[in-house]
């Protein structure tokens, strides 16, 4: 895991120190308040550059958009999964079994090509809801870039290679099976 440094916590401290809180500052006494309040609000389209008054929230909000003009959540909801299962069917894909060695269940998951390679992946068990690192090129939990093989070489373990056709699987060891991800339950990595 990346060690913090506390460089990072220097730069948020200065950034902390050179921003000041919002103020109001009240009308001042020369303007009568009822003058203020008299006066009918006018929406402008261009803003002012040093606003005198701060208004309600609902009189600042200049949105044209209504409430009963936006798609139900569902139905973009129900159009992106779609979209999603879609580009998932196209894309290269590895399929990979592992046992969770905190709870010791073993589950098949789906990981895009792309994403083991040049991304970050993530796998969560389906029993103990843990996350196990797949790959790390992004730097988000190692200093350097880390897929699977890299993590098991430095336990001195070895990555098990093979290949599926149809309901088979085809391991570099020589040996044959029929697959675990079509014969029994699995857990499919994304969702």
């Amino acid at each position: 895991m990346r060690p913090f440094h506390q460089n990072n916590l220097r730069a948020l401290r200065t950034i902390a120190k050179n921003l000041k809180p919002a103020s109001f500052n009240p009308p001042s006494r020369h303007i009568s308040t009822k003058l203020l309040r008299s006066q009918p609000l006018i929406r402008s389209s261009i803003p002012s550059i040093k606003p005198h008054i701060i208004l309600p929230s609902s009189v600042r909000h200049n949105s044209t958009s209504t409430l009963t003009s936006q798609t139900p959540e569902s139905e973009t909801d129900a159009e992106r999964k779609q979209q999603n299962e879609d580009r998932r069917k196209n894309e290269e894909a590895y399929m990979i079994t592992f046992t969770c060695k905190p709870c010791g269940s073993r589950s098949t998951h789906r990981m895009s090509k792309q994403g083991y390679h040049r991304g970050t992946v993530l796998i969560q068990c389906p029993s103990c809801k843990n996350r196990h690192v797949m790959s790390d090129h992004l730097g988000i939990f190692f200093d350097e870039k880390t897929t699977l093989e890299d993590l098991l070489k430095k336990k001195g373990e070895v990555l098990t290679h093979g290949k599926t056709d149809g309901n088979m699987e085809f391991w570099d060891d020589g040996t044959v099976k029929r697959s675990e991800a079509e014969a029994g339950p699995s857990s499919e990595g994304q969702k």
